[in-house]
């Protein structure tokens, strides 16, 4: 993973900044500073990514990164991490509570469920949606789910992905004034953009035939 939690802080940081803070600050190179944000394990933190952009940090116990998943690409999952990292440091900023934060999990139930990309249930009910690959966005269905079971929602697109993230942003902004997310591979940048919510947006009939079926 290339994401894990200080201990001393109770932030998220990445493993190239903790590679700054070590320079800067000396920062201890040990397990017991980092934790791993999804389950809580202590992980092993590693100067340099002994994988490419991955594996900075590794359960020191040597149990799976929860993080990857064989229906999950490389690509995917950096983005997905690093909406884990603004999500969780911003809430529990704004909130000054615990984060209950976790990946590839439903919303919903068995009957009329989704699953997402990341989701944060508690101290608020938010959900991620990280778009890479995926051709069919099905907004409809996967915000109606969000928002019948109180979440809101970011839609965050990987600017290498598949899509013209601009013009499914010039859509979406036909039926509400809202921004989607993004994330720079290039420079790790990632933004949200705004929440989506059943207030702010509808896609009742009329609203849906403005937008192309492969959003809706």
């Amino acid at each position: 993973m290339i994401v894990a939690i200080s201990d001393k802080s109770g932030r998220i940081y990445s493993g190239p900044e903790i590679e700054s803070f070590i320079r800067y600050y000396s920062l201890a190179q040990s397990h017991e500073w980092f934790s791993c944000p999804i389950c809580g394990k202590d992980v092993t933190y590693h100067p340099y990514s002994i994988n490419g952009d991955f594996d900075y940090f590794t359960h020191t116990d040597g149990s799976s990164d929860c993080f990857q998943s064989e229906s999950v690409s490389d690509e995917h999952q950096v983005a997905t991490e690093f909406a884990v990292k603004l999500l969780y440091n911003r809430i529990r900023e704004l909130t000054g509570k615990p984060v209950e934060i976790n990946v590839e999990k439903w919303v919903g139930v068995r009957e009329n469920f989704v699953i997402t990309d990341v989701r944060v249930s508690s101290p608020l009910q938010i959900a991620a949606e990280v778009f890479y690959k995926v051709q069919p966005l099905s907004l409809t269905r996967r915000l109606s789910t969000m928002f019948d079971n109180d979440y809101r929602s970011y839609l965050v697109f990987h600017l290498e992905g598949c899509h013209d993230v601009d013009k499914i942003e010039r859509h979406i902004q036909q039926v509400a004034p809202l921004r989607i997310g993004r994330f720079n591979p290039d420079t790790f940048e990632l933004t949200l953009g705004d929440l989506f919510s059943k207030d702010k947006i509808s896609l009742d009939l009329f609203n849906r035939e403005l937008l192309p079926n492969y959003i809706v």
